[in-house]
C-alpha cells in the first residue's frame, strides 16, 4: 500500500470517529431541547389561560361597576318611594335606568322587612331567596340564577339602600355571554363566568365545573389562581371586587400538539443522521477499494501510451544520452528549416532555430527531462531562414531500448495554424469574459436542449445566492416558479431574434426570495452547444414601487380599505352589462362624534377607533362585496342585493354596539346607516349619493338605519336651495332682531330683553327652527353670530339713548360659534365700539356648547365674567343636565325650559321638576328664569314658588326694537 493510500485510510478512520462523537453530542442536545421546550410550552399555555381570565374579568368589572353605580344612583328614590310612594314616580325611574342599561331586564324593590314594594314584569322571587343581610349599604351582591321558561336566563344583582331597603336587578346573562364570544381558548378550551358558589352564569367552549377547576372554588376565591388538572390548564380571576369568578381553561392536548409534532420531527432527524452516518462509512470503505483498482489500471495505460509514442514515425526525433547529435526524420528536419533528409543534426542547431524568448524555457525543460527521466513536452516558436515564424509542438521521453541504453525519443508537429486560431479565440474569449464577468447584471448561458447552465457571471452568483458550481449543476427551471415551466419552454422554443422579454418573470433565489426580472436573450454557439445568452435585469424595486403606487391610488392608507372612487369604479365595472335582475345596494355608514372624540382624547385615539371599526366592518363585508373608507368619518359598502342583505345591515349596526378598547379607555362609536338600491340605468356614484342622503336622514331623525326614497332627494334639494338663499341673506339685510322682555317677579321691572333672530323673505318670515340648524351645518352661523352680536350691541345703545340703561340684551350663542373661541373678543369689541357699560350684554348658552369641551368652555366663561358679561344656561333640563358644570362653571342665570313650565299649576310632574330646579339653582346662587309663561295661573304658581324672572307670551311676544321701546314705556307708565 502506498503512502497516499495509507493517508486515505487514516482520514477515513478520523471521519468515522468524528462523525460518531458529533452524533452523540447532537443526540444529547436535541433530547435536552425537547424536554425544555415541553416545559416552556406548558408554562406559556398556563400564562395564556391566566391572561384570558384576567382580560374577561376586566371587562366584567367595567360592566358590573356601571350597573352598581346605576342602582346606587336610584337608591335615594327607592328610599323615598318606600317612605311616601305618592311623591315618587319609582316605575318611571326604573324604566329610565333600564333604557340606559339595556342589559337589565327589570328591577324589583323590597322593603327593609323583605316586603315587595315594586315588582317587575316577571314575578319576583321570595325576599328570603334574594336579600342578603350581610351586604353593606351600597355594596353589590349576587342572587340566584333564574331561568324563565324560554326567555333568556337572568342573574339577580342585590344592592342595599341607605335606609335598609333593597334593589334587586335582573341582569341578562346574554350580556355576560357576549364578553366570552371573541375569547380564543382553542377548540377544546372554555371560559365561564360564575358565582363564588360555583353557579355558572355563562360559558363559552368547553363546559367548566368544579371538577375542571384547581381544587374547586373557595368561599373567597383568590384574585388570580392558576393550575393544571387532567387535560385542562385552568386559571381563575376575581380581581373585580365583585362576587363573580372568571374561569379560563386551555386544553393540555391542544397546547402540547405542536410540541409532539416538533419532538417527532426532531427524533426523525436524529434517526436520519445516524442512518446517514452508517451509510456514509460503508460507502467510504467501498470507495477506497475502487480507488486502488483504478490506480493500477491507470499505470498500465500509461505504459501503453509510451510505447505508442515510440512507434510514431511522423516528425520523429531521437538522441542518445551524453551526445550532442539528434537523429531527425526528414519531416522533422524540414519543420526546422533544414534540408529534408533523415540523419544526424547538431542539437545546438535545433536550439538556435528557436525564438529567443522561448529558447531558455525549452532548454530548461529538455535538460530537466534528461535528468529526471520524465517526458519532455514543449510548444515554442522557431525562426526559419526566410524570416517566417512557425509554432512547433515537441513531445518526447527518455526510454531504454532493447539493449538497455537510455535514449530520448519523441515527435514534433507544426501547430502554427492551431496556435493562430487559438490566439484569435483566446482574444475573443478574453473580451467576452471581460464583458461577461464584469457586467453588473446577472449573465448566464444555458443549453437550449437540456436547459442546463453552461456559464454564469459573478453578478448572477451574487444576486441569486448559488455558487458557480451549484449553478452549473442546475437547469434554468430551478430558478423559476413551478407553474412557469410551460411558459419558460415556450420562450426557449421561440426562434425570434433578438428576444426582448416583454412580460416580467418571477425568479427564485437560493433563500426562497422571489425576484421580478426582465430577461434579454440571444442564441449563440457555446462550447459545442446550441445555447442561449441571457441577461437578467432585476426590476423588483420598480415592480414593488408600481404596485405600491397602484395600491395607494386605490386604497386609503390609514385603514387599508378602498378609496370611495375606486369602489364606485369597481362596482360600475362589475355590473356593466349585467342582467337587470341583479341590482346591487350601497350602504353608507356615517360615524358620529368623531371630531368630539378627536378633540377630547386626541387624534391618535380617533384614528385607532376608526381602524378598529374598519376591521369589524371588513370582517362583516367579506364575501358580500366591497368596503371603502371616505375620510374622515364614513364607510361605504357595496353589496349584491340578495335574501340576506337585511341580516347584513343588522350585523353592521351590531358592530357599533360593542365597545372598543384603546390606550385612553373603553369607547363606543355610533353611526347612522343609509341604504340605497340601484335603479335601472343608475351609476354607482348616483346610488352612493342616495345612500348618503339616507344616512343624513337617519341622523336627522336619530334613527340607526334609513332606506333611501325619492322624497329625500327632494328634501335635500330644498335644503341646498335654502342654504344658497342664506348665503346671500346676510348681505341683502334680510335678517333682523326681535326682542322679548324678561320680567323680574318681585317688582315687575323689565331687566333683560332676549334678542331673537328672524329671517324675513319675500314669502314672509322663515321659522328659526328651519334655518338655524342649516346655518350651523353650513358654517354660516359664525358670520351670522357676529352680525347678531353687533346688532344686539347697537340695539342696546339705542335703549340707553331712550333712557332704558337698566335693560340688558341677552344673546343666544350657538355651540359652533362658542367653540370657535371668538365670542369673548367679539363682545369686548362690541362694548368698546358702542360705548356700552358693564353688564349691558348677556350670553345664553345651551348645555351642549359647554359639554363638548368643558375646559375651553370654563376658560371662555371666566373671561366673559371678567368683562362683565352675564352667562345663562338656556333650556336647562332638556340636554345632558350634568350637575358638574353647574358646580364648576361661572354661571349667573338658569333658564327653565318651557316644556317644564307648561301647565305647571296643574301638572304634578312639571311642578316637581320646577320645584327641584328652583331649589337647585338657588342652592348654587343662580337666578332662576322661567321660559314660555303663557297664562296667569302659570305666572302665579311660579311667583309663589320662588322663580326670580319670567318670560313668555303672557308678558309679551317678541317684537321689533322700536315696538319694544314703545311697549316698555307704555308699561312703565
Amino acid at each position: 500500500m502506498t503512502a497516499g493510500s495509507t493517508a486515505k485510510v487514516g482520514s477515513t478512520s478520523v471521519m468515522r470517529w468524528v462523525g460518531t462523537l458529533l452524533g452523540l453530542v447532537l443526540s444529547a442536545g436535541l433530547l435536552s431541547t425537547i424536554l425544555q421546550d415541553r416545559s416552556a410550552r406548558l408554562q406559556a399555555a398556563q400564562h395564556q389561560s391566566a391572561a384570558i381570565a384576567q382580560g374577561v374579568d376586566r371587562l366584567l368589572r367595567y360592566e358590573i361597576r356601571n350597573l352598581e353605580r346605576a342602582l346606587n344612583g336610584m337608591a335615594a328614590e327607592a328610599d323615598g318611594f318606600a317612605a311616601d310612594p305618592s311623591h315618587w314616580d319609582l316605575p318611571e325611574t326604573i324604566r329610565g335606568v333600564i333604557s340606559r342599561n339595556g342589559e337589565l331586564q327589570d328591577i324589583d324593590v323590597f322593603g327593609a322587612d323583605g316586603s315587595l314594594l315594586h315588582g317587575g314584569v316577571n314575578a319576583p322571587t321570595a325576599a328570603s331567596a334574594v336579600l342578603q343581610p350581610s351586604l353593606q349599604t351600597g355594596q353589590l351582591g349576587v342572587g340566584a340564577l333564574l331561568k324563565q321558561g324560554r326567555a333568556q336566563p337572568v342573574v339577580q344583582l342585590v344592592v342595599r339602600t341607605p335606609h335598609g331597603n333593597w334593589l334587586v336587578a335582573r341582569l341578562r346573562t346574554s350580556e355576560l355571554q357576549s364578553m366570552l364570544e371573541d375569547v380564543d381558548v382553542g377548540r377544546d378550551g372554555g371560559t365561564a363566568i360564575m358565582t363564588p358558589a360555583g353557579v355558572v352564569l355563562s360559558h363559552q367552549g368547553a363546559s367548566l365545573d368544579y371538577a375542571d377547576l384547581p381544587g374547586g372554588l373557595a368561599e373567597q376565591p383568590p384574585r388570580l389562581h392558576a393550575g393544571a388538572d387532567g387535560d385542562l390548564l385552568t386559571s381563575l380571576a376575581s380581581s373585580s371586587g365583585y362576587p363573580f369568578v372568571v374561569a379560563a381553561a386551555l386544553s393540555r392536548n391542544e397546547a402540547m400538539k405542536p410540541w409532539r409534532n416538533y419532538s417527532a420531527f426532531a427524533v426523525s432527524l436524529l434517526v436520519l443522521y445516524w442512518f446517514g452516518m452508517f451509510y456514509l462509512m460503508r460507502r467510504m470503505a467501498a470507495s477506497e477499494a475502487v480507488r486502488h483498482n483504478v490506480h493500477v489500471e491507470l499505470q498500465r495505460h500509461a505504459d501503453w501510451l509510451g510505447k505508442a509514442q515510440e512507434a510514431s514515425r511522423a516528425g520523429v526525433w531521437a538522441m542518445d544520452t551524453g551526445r550532442d547529435q539528434v537523429r531527425a526524420s526528414a519531416h522533422a528536419a524540414e519543420l526546422f528549416g533544414f534540408p529534408r533528409a533523415e540523419g544526424m543534426l547538431p542539437l545546438k542547431e535545433f536550439f538556435n532555430r528557436m525564438h529567443d524568448a522561448d529558447r531558455p524555457r525549452v532548454e530548461q525543460a529538455f535538460a530537466q527531462a534528461w535528468e529526471s527521466g520524465s517526458p519532455f513536452r514543449a510548444e515554442y516558436r522557431i525562426m526559419l531562414p526566410d524570416g517566417q515564424q512557425r509554432w512547433i509542438s515537441a513531445r518526447g521521453a527518455p526510454v531504454h531500448d532493447h539493449d538497455g541504453v537510455l535514449r530520448m525519443t519523441g515527435t514534433i508537429m507544426d501547430i502554427t495554424v492551431r496556435r493562430l486560431q487559438q490566439s484569435d479565440l483566446e482574444r475573443a474569449e478574453s473580451q467576452f469574459r471581460e464583458l461577461f464577468e464584469r457586467n453588473p447584471l446577472p449573465f448566464w448561458v444555458f443549453d437550449i436542449q437540456s436547459l442546463r447552465f453552461l456559464a454564469v457571471n459573478a453578478a448572477a452568483v451574487r444576486r441569486y445566492g448559488y455558487s458557480r458550481e451549484e449553478f452549473l449543476a442546475m437547469t434554468i427551471l430551478q430558478i423559476r416558479l413551478p407553474e412557469q415551466a410551460t411558459a419558460v419552454q415556450e420562450s426557449v422554443d421561440d426562434q425570434a431574434e433578438p428576444r426582448d422579454s416583454q412580460p416580467i418573470w418571477l425568479h427564485m433565489t437560493r433563500d426562497g426570495r422571489r425576484m421580478h426580472v426582465r430577461v434579454y436573450s440571444s442564441s449563440i454557439r457555446f462550447d459545442g452547444h446550441d445555447a442561449r445568452l441571457v441577461l437578467a435585469e432585476d426590476v423588483s424595486d420598480r415592480v414593488a414601487y408600481e404596485a405600491d403606487l397602484k395600491w395607494r391610488a386605490a386604497h386609503e392608507e390609514s385603514t387599508g380599505l378602498l378609496h370611495l372612487r375606486t369602489l364606485l369604479e369597481r362596482v360600475d365595472a362589475a355590473h356593466r352589462g349585467a342582467a337587470p335582475s341583479s341590482p346591487y345596494a350601497i350602504i353608507h355608514i356615517q360615524l358620529r362624534d368623531l371630531e368630539l372624540m378627536s378633540s377630547t382624547f386626541g387624534r391618535g385615539t380617533r384614528d385607532a377607533l376608526i381602524r378598529s371599526i374598519a376591521r369589524r366592518l371588513q370582517r362583516i363585508a367579506e364575501g358580500h362585496g366591497h368596503l371603502a373608507y371616505a375620510p374622515a368619518d364614513a364607510f361605504v359598502l357595496a353589496i349584491t342585493q340578495g335574501e340576506n342583505w337585511n341580516d347584513l345591515v343588522d350585523a353592521l349596526g351590531a358592530a357599533f354596539t360593542e365597545t372598543i378598547e384603546s390606550v385612553t379607555g373603553v369607547h363606543r362609536l355610533e353611526g347612522w346607516i343609509g341604504v340605497a338600491f340601484q335603479q335601472p340605468e343608475e351609476l354607482a356614484e348616483q346610488v352612493a349619493g342616495h345612500a348618503v342622503l339616507a344616512a343624513f336622514e337617519a341622523r336627522a331623525q336619530n334613527l340607526p338605519t334609513m332606506h333611501y326614497s325619492p322624497r329625500m332627494a327632494e328634501h335635500a334639494a330644498d335644503r341646498l336651495a335654502t342654504v344658497h338663499r342664506l348665503r346671500s341673506a346676510l348681505a341683502n339685510a334680510e335678517f333682523e332682531l326681535f326682542f322679548q322682555p324678561i320680567k323680574r317677579v318681585r317688582d315687575g321691572s323689565i331687566i333683560v330683553a332676549e334678542a331673537l333672530l328672524r329671517w324675513h323673505t319675500e314669502d314672509g318670515y322663515v321659522s328659526p327652527a328651519t334655518f338655524i340648524p342649516l346655518c350651523e351645518e353650513s358654517g354660516l352661523i359664525v358670520p351670522l353670530g357676529e352680525w347678531v352680536i353687533d346688532a344686539a350691541a347697537r340695539a342696546r345703545q339705542t335703549l340707553g339713548a331712550w333712557g332704558h340703561d337698566g335693560i340688558a340684551i341677552a344673546i343666544n350663542v350657538s355651540a359652533v360659534q362658542f367653540m370657535s373661541g371668538t365670542v369673548s373678543s367679539m363682545l369686548r369689541d362690541a362694548h368698546l365700539r358702542y360705548h356700552l357699560p358693564r353688564g349691558a350684554l348677556h350670553v345664553e348658552l345651551t348645555e351642549s356648547a359647554m359639554l363638548q369641551r368643558p375646559e375651553m368652555a370654563q376658560a371662555t366663561m371666566e373671561e366673559l365674567r371678567r368683562d362683565g358679561v352675564c352667562v345663562s344656561i338656556d333650556d336647562f333640563g332638556t340636554g345632558f343636565s350634568s350637575m358638574s358644570y353647574l358646580r364648576d362653571l361661572p354661571l349667573d342665570h338658569l333658564k327653565i325650559d318651557r316644556s317644564f313650565v307648561q301647565n305647571v299649576h296643574s301638572d304634578p310632574r312639571n311642578a316637581s321638576i320646577c320645584n327641584a330646579l328652583v331649589a337647585l339653582g338657588h342652592g348654587l346662587g343662580l337666578s332662576i328664569v322661567a321660559e314660555g309663561v303663557e297664562s296667569p295661573a302659570e305666572f302665579e304658581w311660579l311667583a309663589a314658588h320662588g322663580v326670580d324672572c319670567v318670560q313668555g307670551y303672557y308678558i309679551a311676544r317678541p317684537m321689533p326694537l322700536q315696538a319694544f321701546i314703545e311697549w316698555v314705556e307704555a308699561n312703565a307708565a
